[in-house]
This record gives C-alpha cells, sequence and structure tokens, in this order.
C-alpha cells in the first residue's frame, strides 16, 4: 500500500471521527430534549420513502446513461446502464470517490469508452448538480425567507441563470480548462472532449426533477418516526438536501460524503425545525440512502449476470 493510498485512509477516518465528534457533542448538549422525544415509525410512510427516493436514484442513473449514450454507437439501454452504474455505485463507501470511478473505467471499458470520458462525465454532472444544487438553495433563501430586498434577489437569481448559460454555451472551453488541474492530480493526459450542448439541458433538467422526490420522500421520512414538519416548508427540505449533497461531494476523502452531509443537514434543519428533527432525520436519510443503494446495486449485478452485461468486461480483465 503506498503512502497516498495511506493518507486518503487516515483522512477519511479522520473526517468520520471529527463529524462523529461533533453528533456526540450535539446529542450530549440536547440529551433532555431527545430523551423526551417520542420515537414510534410509521412503516407505511418509510416503505412510501424508500419507494419516492428511489425514484431520484434512478434519474441518476437516467443521467449516467444520457451522457454516456453521447459517445457510443450501440447505446446502453435502462437496464444496461442501471447494472453498471449502479454496481460502481455501491463502491463509493470506500475512502476516496476514486474507486467509483476507477469501477466505471474497468466496466465501460470494453463498450470503448476511455477513462478520460469517464472522469469527463462525471466532472459535468457534478458542475451540473452545481448549478441545481445552487439554483434551489437561492431560491428558498431568497424568495422563501426574503434574506434580500426583492429586486436584489431578482439580480442574485438572473445572474446565477446567466452563469449556468455561460457554462452551457462555452462549456468545452470551461470543462477542458478545469481538466488541467486533474491531469496533474491524476498524472493523466485528458485530451480536450466535447459534448453536445443540449446535454447540459436534460442533465440539469433531470436534477432539477430528481431532487423533488428526495424532498418528498425526507418528508415521509420525517413522518414516518414521528417529526412534525409541514408540507409548506418543502423547499426548505430540498435546499437542505442541496447543500449536504454538494458538500458530500466535495468532502472527497469521506467515503460516500459519511458524515459531511449529515453534518450540513443538520445545519440547516436547525433553521426551520426542532433540534430533535435536525440531529435525528440526516442519520435516519444516511439508513434509506444506504438502503436504497444496496437494492440497487444488488438489482445492477443481479442483472448483469442475468443478461451477460459484464461478460466483456469480465473477458477484458482476464485479458489484461
Amino acid at each position: 500500500m503506498n503512502f497516498k493510498k495511506v493518507l486518503q485512509y487516515i483522512l477519511a477516518l479522520a473526517m468520520i471521527v471529527a463529524v462523529g465528534c461533533f453528533f456526540y457533542l450535539e446529542f450530549k448538549k440536547n440529551w433532555d430534549a431527545i430523551k423526551a422525544y417520542h420515537f414510534a415509525i410509521n412503516f407505511y410512510y418509510i416503505i412510501a420513502s424508500i419507494f419516492v427516493m428511489t425514484i431520484a436514484f434512478l434519474m441518476d442513473t437516467c443521467i449516467w446513461q444520457l451522457c454516456i449514450n453521447n459517445y457510443l454507437h450501440k447505446k446502453l439501454n435502462f437496464c444496461e446502464s442501471m447494472a453498471l452504474y449502479n454496481t460502481s455505485a455501491m463502491l463509493k463507501y470506500m475512502p476516496g470517490k476514486i474507486w467509483t470511478y476507477a469501477a466505471q473505467i474497468a466496466l465501460m471499458s470494453s463498450k470503448g469508452i476511455s477513462k478520460a470520458v469517464v472522469l469527463y462525465i462525471n466532472m459535468i454532472c457534478f458542475i451540473c448538480l452545481t448549478f441545481v444544487s445552487a439554483m434551489y438553495t437561492s431560491y428558498y433563501y431568497l424568495f422563501c425567507l426574503h434574506i434580500t430586498p426583492w429586486e436584489i434577489s431578482i439580480l442574485i437569481f438572473i445572474l446565477l441563470i446567466a452563469l449556468d448559460f455561460i457554462f452551457i454555451i462555452w462549456n468545452t472551453s470551461i470543462i477542458n480548462y478545469l481538466i488541467i488541474p486533474i491531469n496533474r492530480i491524476f498524472k493523466m493526459e485528458i485530451q480536450p472532449i466535447k459534448m453536445r450542448k443540449f446535454i447540459f439541458v436534460y442533465v440539469q433538467l433531470l436534477y432539477i426533477f430528481a431532487y423533488i422526490p428526495l424532498g418528498v420522500g425526507t418528508y415521509f421520512l420525517a413522518k414516518g418516526i414521528c417529526m412534525d414538519i409541514p408540507f409548506s416548508n418543502i423547499f426548505a427540505i430540498i435546499a437542505a438536501i442541496s447543500v449536504s449533497s454538494i458538500l458530500g461531494y466535495i468532502a472527497f476523502f469521506s467515503p460516500g460524503g459519511l458524515g459531511v452531509r449529515e453534518g450540513a443537514m443538520l445545519v440547516m434543519l436547525k433553521q426551520f425545525s426542532n433540534i430533535e428533527t435536525a440531529l435525528i432525520l440526516p442519520i435516519a436519510m444516511r439508513l434509506i440512502y444506504i438502503i436504497i443503494e444496496l437494492l440497487l446495486g444488488i438489482t445492477g449485478i443481479l442483472a448483469g449476470m442475468k443478461y451477460g452485461y459484464f461478460s466483456k468486461q469480465v473477458k477484458s480483465l482476464q485479458k489484461q
């Protein structure tokens, strides 16, 4: 095991311990309120939460399929995309998100998709997700909480949309400029890559719609563990999910954003809910996420084995 891998594991462990200590102190400080909380489970709401959130996770598969098919002559169908994407996604809980990308590179090598294209697609998805998350978060703070005057709020939101528009129009130049530090970090020579502009529009539209079932699913989850969050706070919930999602991606050394997403959710939820909800709901969400990811991952593996989606990849690895 080389020094970089050891450092990754150390940083991942340190981040998890730090966030664990943070939650421990918060639980300790608010133990009286948590002890008084009447905990009960409504399985109907929990099942509804899993079902609705699964729709959002499947939309991630649709986004990946859309981007990958842009580079394939023989397009992937949804079942094949689900098998390949969700199998690799299961590895995100290993320290460093490089394992997910490495799995995608291995699985897509027999399709003629280079590692540069795989990294490029993941970068595109992250940037598009960031724009959509920023829109939801700014909408909540600017138009729901009214933290700034109406005119300034409209101006800020228009500027955000204008930045997104600029990115869509000049995406090739912007992305290829961002590739430079990736070449240095991974010691690669990724050549300039192009993607059609309408792909960026579709990806962002899918992310916009994906956040809705995530927000609704979180609301159902809160009801399922007897937490009183009004449905009128749905945009606040989506804003909290948006911020936590981006921070989870940025926290590269945290396995699956573990701890970071929960910490961000806690801070956001404290603004419009009681402390019991802010502490317990993020942990419950992580458990639901893991359940859904395992279900989709196992389904993907079974589909891949049944329809032979992995056969070419296995033969390709055996030849190496």
